[in-house]
């Protein structure tokens, strides 16, 4: 799905709802961070509805998992601090939609970080040039 396919009501729904989960990715997603590289926590109430989405850029073709692991970690410990624990991550990149094994990477270690900080992972996505697709947990990627 595309962000211009979005139901009206896509900001009443929690953000992991099958019907509107790509749109929302797409949309928040830019095609700058897709070219650059980035990782987005999408913040999200206890309902799972978007509170805030924050962009750490980074460069997937020289950093390595820990670098953006240790900014990831550092975000996370200050927002529990705030009562925030829902959170849904995104890897905008450069390529196709299919999972790399970075993105296999990325994922566990987003989930090792979310349990130490005491964060529920709802969901992981790619957004890439041609698409956004879902991050399973066994890595694979399901093109939307």
């Amino acid at each position: 799905m595309r962000f211009d396919e979005l139901p009206r009501d896509w900001a009443q729904r929690p953000i992991t709802d099958p019907e509107v989960f790509e749109g929302v990715v797409d949309l928040i997603a830019t095609e700058q961070s897709r070219s650059d590289g980035a990782t987005y926590l999408l913040l999200c109430h206890p309902n799972r509805r978007l509170l805030q989405p924050i962009c750490l850029p980074d460069e997937p073709r020289r950093v390595d998992v820990g670098e953006v692991l240790d900014g990831v970690r550092l975000l996370l410990t200050e927002l529990s601090r705030h009562d925030v624990h829902d959170v849904v991550m995104v890897i905008a990149r450069p390529g196709s939609v299919s999972a790399t094994p970075r993105d296999r990477d990325l994922r566990a270690a987003f989930e090792g970080a979310c349990r130490a900080a005491g964060f529920t992972l709802h969901a992981v996505a790619v957004a890439a040039p041609t698409g956004v697709a879902v991050l399973s947990p066994e890595g694979d990627s399901a093109a939307a």
